[in-house]
């Protein structure tokens, strides 16, 4: 890392330190939170005092919101934990349809970014988000239309020029390079990995207006299961709407899927010409 790298990165832990000092002083050291248990205790076993809560025809939510900074989110499963601070927002979700006692299917937490006003503090607080999940039971994941490239084969096309590979997650073992970090993060990008059927997806993204540099960091855990059976459901209805209005939608997307397959095997075959390793899709 750079001199600037290191710096950012002792700042970004040095914030941390203080928070949890912080979390002894008012007695309240973080919430916890895990996936696939009722939502109306999971939030009542997760430390957070109050909650603001919705259910609109069935679909369920619990929020809190504009958290101090000193408040850690953590998702608190044997072998997959990890730790989150500082939380600007925090919302878990349910669903009566699913007809699974409303469990938990997903949970999104928003950063405070106001400690982040740079690239490099940006880049060294997604490292420890990161780190994280490459030091646990986490494995990269590798959507099915995507090409399963490790390194900075992940953001390169098939000119070798910076680019966004479809909506295709980055390597997150990869550190990016802070010229090629600016280029990528300005079209928001995505890091991705599964853990015991659960997906989590960090995505990063930045602005550069009248206020300054202004990054959007997320973080979502979904049950795999339940997003693949929705996606699947929301798309054959598509087709079979665009068919049925006689626009062949099942005929073109069959064609683009080939077509997709086709770019992926050309991308996968560069980054092996670069050294670049090809992951295994049995890590999905």
């Amino acid at each position: 890392m750079s001199k600037e790298m290191w710096i950012a990165v002792f700042v970004v832990i040095s914030l941390a330190i203080v928070g949890f000092i912080d979390f002894k002083a008012n007695d309240m050291l973080e919430i916890k939170f895990e996936m696939g248990k009722n939502i109306h205790e999971t939030a009542k076993r997760s430390g957070a005092p109050e909650y603001a809560t919705r259910n609109v025809a069935g679909l369920v939510s619990y929020k809190l919101s504009d958290l101090p900074s000193n408040i850690a989110l953590v998702y608190d499963v044997p072998g997959y934990k990890i730790n989150s601070l500082p939380i600007f927002g925090f919302t878990l979700y349910a669903d009566k349809d699913s007809n699974n006692n409303l469990a938990v299917e997903a949970a999104s937490l928003q950063f405070n970014a106001d400690t982040i006003n740079s690239h490099e503090s940006a880049n060294a607080f997604v490292e420890l988000l990161t780190t994280q999940f490459n030091g646990g039971k986490w494995k990269q994941f590798v959507p099915e239309l995507c090409p399963a490239v490790t390194g900075r084969s992940s953001f390169l096309d098939e000119e070798e020029q910076v680019d966004q590979i479809w909506n295709c997650p980055l390597d997150p073992k990869y550190q990016i390079a802070m010229d090629d970090w600016v280029k990528l993060m300005v079209m928001t990008q995505n890091f991705q990995w599964i853990g015991d059927g659960v997906l989590a997806t960090l995505t990063v993204g930045f602005s550069n207006g009248s206020r300054g540099i202004t990054y959007l960091i997320r973080l979502e855990f979904e049950d795999l299961s339940t997003k693949a059976r929705r996606e699947n459901k929301s798309e054959r209805e598509e087709l079979e709407k665009g068919d049925s209005e006689g626009r062949n939608s099942s005929a073109k997307h069959i064609a683009e899927v080939m077509k997709a397959k086709a770019r992926i095997a050309r991308l996968e075959e560069n980054a092996i010409r670069r050294g670049d390793p090809l992951l295994s899709r049995e890590h999905r």
